[in-house]
């Protein structure tokens, strides 16, 4: 159990029970238990996947303590569909992946969302061994804390050409204040969206970046915000559209 605090602090910054707790999606009083009988063998892949820290290495204290980092090619702006106008990325600052060789394990995760409900719950997706690592320098440029971060998979064709089906973005779960033109994970209905949100005319509409798609107006549904979007590998996208 003593590795699994000194993880989750070398790699997460989480240095309480609670934070761990949270950042594992288990109850406090499980961590607690943790602590007098032992780490399950749940409680190791949970770690592993919220954490990025090795299980045999919690388990055995065998090194690494990290999984590994996947260096991920980065695909050049010009691959992009020239036809369509899109001001966003050409504005966008970039960030390589494999430039900057420190980074965070951020946790992957599918939504699992009801409608009319405002929070929200997650499954491991376990591509890429369940993490996206994460530029330390893009957390410390944005002032972000690691456990509040989630790596989902875009899904649909709305936000073509800015992000394509299967795209990773990082959503921030503690910055729900909703900003005209800055991009957010919602629940729509039940529905997972990325989307950019506009206020016009005192009124807030789901914008898609594809032109075949038309704004949606949040009264027209019940809708949730569930993070906003802070990073899709390659670019920072707060504070630039």
């Amino acid at each position: 159990m003593k590795r699994l605090y000194e993880a989750a602090e070398a790699l997460a910054g989480l240095k309480t029970q609670a934070e761990i707790a949270r950042a594992l999606n288990q109850s406090q009083q499980t961590v607690n238990n943790w602590e007098a009988r032992g780490i399950s063998k749940a409680g190791l892949v949970k770690a592993q996947s919220a954490l990025g820290c090795s299980a045999t290495w919690l388990e055995t204290g065998t090194p690494p303590m990290a999984i590994a980092p996947r260096l991920v090619a980065q695909a050049s702006d010009a691959a992009l569909p020239a036809a369509i106008d899109n001001p966003f990325i050409d504005d966008a600052k970039g960030i390589r992946i494999g430039d900057e060789p420190h980074t965070i394990p951020i946790r992957r995760v599918k939504l699992k969302l009801h409608a009319g409900v405002t929070g929200f719950e997650t499954e491991p997706d376990m591509e890429d061994g369940g993490v996206l690592h994460l530029p330390r320098a893009v957390i410390e440029a944005q002032n972000l804390v690691p456990h509040h971060l989630l790596a989902i998979r875009v899904s649909g064709q709305s936000m073509e050409p800015m992000m394509f089906e299967d795209d990773v973005v990082v959503v921030n779960t503690a910055d729900k204040n909703p900003i005209s033109r800055e991009i957010y994970a919602l629940n729509f209905d039940g529905e997972a969206l990325i989307k950019q949100l506009i206020k016009r005319n005192n009124e807030w509409f789901l914008h898609s970046m594809n032109p075949d798609f038309g704004p949606i107006n949040v009264r027209s549904g019940q809708c949730s915000i569930v993070g906003r979007v802070v990073y899709q590998p390659g670019r920072i996208l707060t504070g630039r559209l």
